[in-house]
């Protein structure tokens, strides 16, 4: 189907060649238009995407913007050329061979659709309640649901490009953790509809990761993004906090230290120092 769905695939320090993303959907099904948002340093040699996508959008971002700043710049191009649906991809997300098909099947959904997602280690990693006391669920199946009771990863999220102007994309200032909890908070206000598709991908997930330096800096990452979000009410601070200290009290077990509880009380100390930043 011509100008249906227009991929974004977002680069960090890997070739588009090697990409599990690349290799498992956008190659096997011949898809030559898609973007390639490659956030790079200037130090990374890439390769030839012009010799290998002809067709590819290719936008090398060296002071590496983050997420949002592709998928704004993506729904635009998309709105230029008559794309009627943007699909979200990371670089390292691994999908079964009917993915392409199932996301044109469901072309006409006015919502949001998604695939279910685990980790490597075979791990729920989404879709997600957004709630203080409930989980990823194990046994969710496809079907119908709403963003009002679960939230979905970025990389495998297809949203029609008109739905995602109107929302007003993405925050830039939170340009990795908690992006894509944030946009579809927006959405939701708008269209709520949530359709989860037949089909399971595998998502390279960071905290499977047992290097503690790089997961301290990936921490610093987190926290950072953490300050630059919108609450909406308690509610929505409770979430927020209990988060938080989910992912630091899970990150503190894994890696055998307590740098990151330290991390997070010092952040604490500063963000009450701070003006608070919420929307009604």
């Amino acid at each position: 189907m011509a100008n249906s769905i227009l991929p974004v695939i977002v680069l960090y320090q890997a070739h588009l060649s090697e990409s599990a993303t690349y290799l498992s959907l956008i190659k096997p099904n011949g898809i030559e238009e898609f973007v390639v948002y490659d956030n790079s340093p200037a130090t990374f040699a890439q390769e030839n995407i012009a010799t290998l996508c002809p067709r590819a959008i290719y936008v090398r971002d060296t002071q590496n913007s983050g997420l949002p700043k592709a998928y704004n710049l993506t729904a635009q191009r998309a709105n230029e050329l008559g794309y009627k649906r943007i699909l979200l991809l990371d670089d390292d997300t691994t999908f079964p061979p009917e993915a392409f098909q199932a996301y044109l099947d469901a072309l006409d959904f006015a919502g949001v659709t998604a695939p279910i997602s685990v980790t490597a280690l075979g791990q729920p990693f989404s879709p997600y309640m957004p709630s203080v006391w409930k989980k990823t669920p194990k046994d969710i199946k496809s079907g119908t649901y709403s963003l009002r009771d679960f939230i979905v990863i970025n990389s495998g999220l297809c949203i029609p490009t008109s739905l995602f102007l109107e929302a007003g994309g993405y925050d830039e200032r939170i340009y990795l953790d908690f992006a894509d909890f944030q946009f579809l908070q927006k959405v939701r206000q708008i269209n709520d509809g949530l359709c989860l598709l037949p089909f399971v991908i595998t998502q390279n997930y960071s905290n499977d990761g047992t290097d503690l330096n790089r997961a301290i800096r990936r921490y610093h990452i987190y926290l950072e993004c953490a300050n630059a979000c919108r609450l909406e009410g308690l509610n929505g601070h409770l979430l927020h906090h209990y988060g938080m200290m989910r992912r630091t009290l899970g990150l503190s077990c894994h890696h055998k230290s307590l740098k990151f509880v330290a991390l997070y009380l010092k952040n604490l100390f500063k963000r009450k120092h701070r003006k608070p930043r919420h929307q009604a």
